[in-house]
């Protein structure tokens, strides 16, 4: 079965950045899957990404029409300093066509993290995985810093 959509699921970014980062793929991509973005709210933040993903595509295989959106706002900025979208897609191509899009229109794209669901993630909570990515990131700036 192909996949009909590429799934993404953010953190820290605004209704409106979702949107912009949509329509800009969509843009490049007329013809491509369809993007679905869900804004990680505090409960989503618990839960664990398969079980994330297995809801998501239960709403997707029930043709609802709108991805559901978390409660943004009632994110401290201290859960994460960036602003980060993780991807769910078939083929690596399609990962690094969500990232340029979103890069294009969004402001300061170097402190939004970019990251793919792997088999590891699956077992992870958002809250652990974002945490580990939070740390890569900082890792990897420290070293280009030197």
């Amino acid at each position: 079965m192909v996949q009909e959509r590429i799934i993404g699921f953010s953190l820290g970014l605004s209704a409106d950045d979702i949107e912009k980062g949509k329509n800009s793929f969509s843009g490049f991509h007329p013809d491509g899957p369809a993007l679905a973005v869900i804004a990680l709210g505090p409960s989503m933040l618990r839960m664990k990404v398969s079980d994330a993903m297995v809801s998501v595509m239960a709403d997707i295989a029930a043709n609802r029409p709108e991805e559901p959106a978390g409660d943004i706002n009632a994110l401290s900025a201290g859960a994460c300093p960036y602003r980060v979208v993780i991807v769910f897609a078939q083929e690596r191509e399609q990962v690094l066509q969500v990232m340029r899009s979103f890069k294009a229109v969004l402001p300061d794209p170097q402190n939004i993290i970019f990251a793919v669901i792997t088999q590891t993630a699956l077992n992870w909570t958002f809250e652990d995985y974002i945490g580990h990515l939070n740390a890569e990131h900082e890792q990897m700036k420290t070293r280009q810093s030197r």
